[in-house]
This record gives C-alpha cells, sequence and structure tokens, in this order.
C-alpha cells in the first residue's frame, strides 16, 4: 500500500508508556465526562501546548520520534472507535497518549495487531493504517456494545515525517502500482476492510 502518491505506508509501529504529569490527569478525567455520547467516532476536544507534559512524551520516545513531535497537542474523546483511517494527515506520523478511561486495545486492521491502550499506554502510527479503540479482545467494530459505553481520553500529537522518522518507521517512496490510500477511500468500519 501506499498513501497516496507521495510514499509507502509504514511499516512498524511504535508502542510504550509514560505517567502523565497530574494536571494532565486530572483534565483528561474532566473531559471524560464531556465526551459526547455517540459511540465509535473519535471527538476533538481542543487544541492545547503543555511544556512539562511535552517534555514526559518526549523522554519516553526514541531520539528519532522526540525530535520530530510537534509542539500543538490535542485531546481527543471516544466510547470506543470504528475503523477508520486518518488519511488526511499526510506528512506525519501519529502519536496517541491515553489518560483516562477504561480498558481498551488499539487495533491495527489488515497486520493483526492490538496494542493496549490502558492509561499510560503511548502508541505511534501512520494515520493512513486503519485502526479502532475496541474492548480487549474484540476484532470487530460493534455499534451497540459501545453505546453508553464509559469514555476514553487521549492526548493526539503529531510527529513531522524526518528522514530519521521515515527511516525508524521503514517508510519508503511509494511503489509503482500500490494500492493507493487517501482520505477518500473508504472503510469498512466494522473490519477494517479497504471498500474498493
Amino acid at each position: 500500500m501506499s498513501a497516496g502518491a507521495a510514499r509507502g505506508v509504514a511499516r512498524r509501529i511504535w508502542h510504550g508508556w509514560a505517567v502523565a504529569p497530574a494536571p494532565l490527569q486530572q483534565r483528561a478525567a474532566q473531559l471524560a465526562g464531556m465526551v459526547p455520547p455517540t459511540p465509535g467516532r473519535v471527538h476533538e476536544m481542543g487544541r492545547f501546548e503543555d511544556e512539562h507534559g511535552q517534555r514526559v512524551l518526549n523522554g519516553c520516545l526514541p531520539e528519532a520520534l522526540a525530535a520530530a513531535v510537534r509542539p500543538k497537542l490535542e485531546w481527543y474523546g471516544c466510547r470506543g472507535a470504528a475503523f477508520h483511517t486518518d488519511a488526511h494527515y499526510e506528512d506525519v506520523l501519529f502519536g496517541a497518549w491515553c489518560l483516562a478511561g477504561p480498558a481498551r486495545d488499539i487495533v491495527f486492521a489488515g497486520v493483526g495487531l492490538k496494542l493496549q491502550c490502558t492509561v499510560g499506554a503511548l502508541v505511534v502510527f501512520d494515520p493512513f493504517l486503519p485502526h479502532a479503540v475496541l474492548d480487549p479482545d474484540q476484532a470487530r467494530y460493534d455499534r451497540e456494545r459501545y453505546d453508553g459505553a464509559a469514555a476514553s481520553v487521549l492526548i493526539g500529537f503529531e510527529l513531522d515525517l524526518t528522514a530519521a522518522a521515515r527511516e525508524a518507521f521503514g517508510i519508503g517512496p511509494a511503489e509503482a502500482g500500490a494500492f493507493a490510500i487517501g482520505s477518500a477511500t473508504a472503510v469498512n468500519a466494522e473490519t477494517g476492510d479497504f471498500v474498493r
């Protein structure tokens, strides 16, 4: 697969853990009660900058990634998330840091990977990969399961596609004839399969 005509899709995902500063944890707990009741959607809940949080985040990431993190952070909330891509983020890798909510998994369709999305979990991935936030042991998104479910609150962050980040994630040029993913590429919300 390729990310449009610009580049190939990343071959790696990074996963780690970090304890967030107390003010960020407190804000996440407040936001958990404000996440809209719509299941399956990821809701943007405000951009911000936080020097202490940024230092903690950067200190947990490998050096090549820490150097690529952009200063703006964003709050996100969801009550489970259906499979989707964030293919409108063409020139970045995307990171998510879970600060509140029940134990869930970030599931990457097509690669058979589930990563714990519990408080403290950090993940950096290619936004072109179909992904979902599901309850543990779930491989498919079932909207009814998340109707009225507790909310997860995450901090989203972006990383520039520097040469070091490209190398760390195995991102090469787009291959001729590869399936090209774009912001208009449909994804099956339940399975994460591309709809061709």
